[in-house]
């Protein structure tokens, strides 16, 4: 009887412990398939739509937002082309130095506009909606790195609710970044957690 109540015993305790691995297996399974997902949440991709201008966001300094910018301008999806930049303590400014690389991918050098003192996101977004006012555009597509692509997105279109927004975001492939497993690389998983947090700003609005 009392071999008996012991086996009971162990089973119940052997259950438990079974139970435990397989959520601990489940875990283990699961966690780079969501990690991934959550990256990929980041992204925010729309089909081109003829708009009246195309946005290259400021920060990149590989260059592959203007040069992203400058393919969708070639293409036909916007006549005018806006680049971003910050001046430098150096002296000179960033958005020159875009500004001029945009026309050696042979973007007219009249078609192409600067918005400045662009310190942030939210900063940029006030500029851009301004300069659209005075240009009386209503359709913009923008262009920024793929981790940076919805937040970018939904910072324009609260600032300027009445006009569309589209997002043509960088590739996101290496060496910038890429949403597959980006906790095993050091740099990615900087930027990744980097966004995640200015994301909890955005929705607080916390620091301009």
């Amino acid at each position: 009887m009392i071999e008996g109540l012991n086996f009971i015993k162990w089973s119940k305790r052997a259950k438990r412990w079974l139970a435990v691995f397989l959520c601990l297996l489940l875990v283990y399974f699961l966690t780079p398939a969501l990690l991934n997902q959550s990256a990929l949440w980041l992204i925010r991709e729309d089909q081109p739509v003829k708009s009246d201008v195309i946005v290259a966001l400021a920060g990149d300094h590989r260059s592959h937002r203007e040069k992203r910018a400058a393919e969708l301008y070639h293409q036909g999806w916007a006549n005018k082309v806006v680049v971003s930049g910050l001046k430098h303590p150096l002296g000179f400014h960033t958005g020159e130095i875009a500004k001029k690389y945009v026309v050696s991918l042979g973007v007219p050098e009249t078609d192409i506009l600067m918005i400045t003192e662009t310190l942030n996101t939210r900063a940029e977004a006030a500029a851009l909606e301004k300069l659209m006012r005075d240009k009386e555009w209503r359709s913009a597509i923008i262009v920024t790195s793929a981790f940076h692509s919805r937040r970018a997105a939904y910072t324009v279109e609260k600032a300027a609710r009445e006009l569309t927004f589209y997002s043509s975001p960088v590739a996101a492939v290496a060496p910038e970044w890429e949403p597959r497993d980006w906790w095993s690389r050091r740099e990615d998983v900087f930027i990744t957690t980097r966004e995640f947090v200015s994301w909890v700003n955005t929705l607080a609005n916390g620091w301009q």
